[in-house]
């Protein structure tokens, strides 16, 4: 199993310096990645409902089918793609906003709480969780007006959490091999 998870890890640091590499084709793949992550939960739901289980509903079936439909429309459909490109990276430039906004509420909550500290232990950390949050608010508010930039930092951003959770499970994995 640990020998499967540095292969996927690694798979993944791959994956990630390739998405950061190409962003706006990454961008381009959202939509086709959408409709077949889309296909699948239909397919699932569809095959619950067909298991038999006494407790299954027509709807499942219904929302089962509904999913398969729509999620092989925006396969095939190039303008359903790009849609649904755009919908997503519009979605990542608010969720940018408002984690920014949040970056600073907690920013101004932690300077009170270091005001609060004897003169000798307060520290500028809370300054520097302000720049970031004001940096992330004001990056999602330039991905909201300039849909290029939209589209090179939704590939880059995908590309960097990719490559990051794979640095995470390789670093897991040797300490599990290492624990053993």
């Amino acid at each position: 199993m640990t020998v499967l998870m540095i292969i996927l890890s690694i798979l993944m640091i791959i994956g990630g310096i390739g998405c950061m590499a190409t962003p706006v084709q990454t961008f381009s793949a959202l939509g086709w990645v959408a409709g077949f992550a889309i296909v699948v939960a239909g397919f699932s739901a569809i095959f619950r409902y067909a298991s038999g289980r006494e407790d299954r509903s027509v709807w499942e079936l219904v929302g089962g089918i509904a999913g398969v439909l729509f999620g092989g429309f925006i396969i095939v459909n190039v303008f359903a793609q790009f849609a649904t490109n755009m919908v997503i990276a519009y979605a990542a430039a608010l969720w940018l906003v408002v984690y920014g906004i949040t970056g600073i509420a907690e920013a101004l909550k932690l300077r009170k709480l270091n005001l609060e500290l004897p003169s000798d232990l307060r520290t500028a950390g809370w300054l520097v969780v302000m720049i970031l949050g004001v940096a992330t608010a004001v990056m999602g508010v330039i991905c909201l007006f300039r849909p290029l930039v939209t589209i090179l930092s939704v590939g880059v951003l995908i590309g960097a959490s990719i490559l990051i959770s794979g640095i995470k499970t390789l670093i897991l994995s040797i300490q599990i091999i290492r624990a053993r």
